[in-house]
């Protein structure tokens, strides 16, 4: 059984990750307008709100089911949702997967940096992981800020590991692990 939902939710005061709610419907639309967005998560592709609303109520399903937990990032001051920030459990006992993404207005301020912060350290900490992992596709130069500004570090290069619908990408490993913990004297 993996720990529910963080509570509280994570905040730094500027970006809190919280539930994806109904009020998210604009964001999941925003997202769904970007190819690279939808291609790589389960956005859906044509905007519909009936399917919004089947994807809010997939990712709520996500830690009940078990597999992980996928949290709106939200500016804290508005509740307004940015994007999202996941980590899914992968077959390894104590590994996740973080991925995230923003809607175009919500990049270069920090938001997706300080959502991947925030995660990760729930998740090594009381999420109960020992390592986070994270592809990225080579050229995603900011994906690649934000791991190394939130303690990742570079594994290297998988070689045409990534399955997109209409092609296949190398993918550049990142991680970032639980500090060793001190044995007592």
């Amino acid at each position: 059984m993996i720990p529910d939902l963080p509570d509280p939710a994570p905040t730094d005061g500027t970006v809190v990750l919280r539930r994806w709610t109904t009020d998210d419907l604009g964001c999941v639309e925003a997202a769904s307008r970007e190819e690279r967005i939808h291609e790589a998560t389960s956005i859906p592709e044509r905007f519909t709100e009936k399917d919004a609303r089947a994807w809010i109520r997939r990712q709520h399903e996500r830690a009940r089911a078990g597999q992980g937990w996928s949290l709106a990032i939200a500016d804290a001051r508005t509740g307004r949702a940015l994007g999202c920030v996941t980590l899914m459990l992968r077959p390894q006992a104590g590994v996740a997967g973080m991925g995230y993404w923003l809607v175009p207005e919500a990049r270069n301020r920090g938001f997706a940096t300080t959502a991947v912060g925030l995660l990760a350290a729930w998740g090594l900490e009381a999420g109960g992981l020992d390592r986070i992992e994270a592809w990225v596709e080579p050229g995603n130069d900011a994906s690649v800020r934000v791991l190394a500004r939130c303690g990742f570090e570079y594994e290297g290069r998988l070689r045409s590991f990534l399955k997109f619908p209409s092609r296949r990408a190398d993918a550049l490993a990142f991680s970032r692990i639980q500090k060793p913990r001190n044995p007592e004297p």
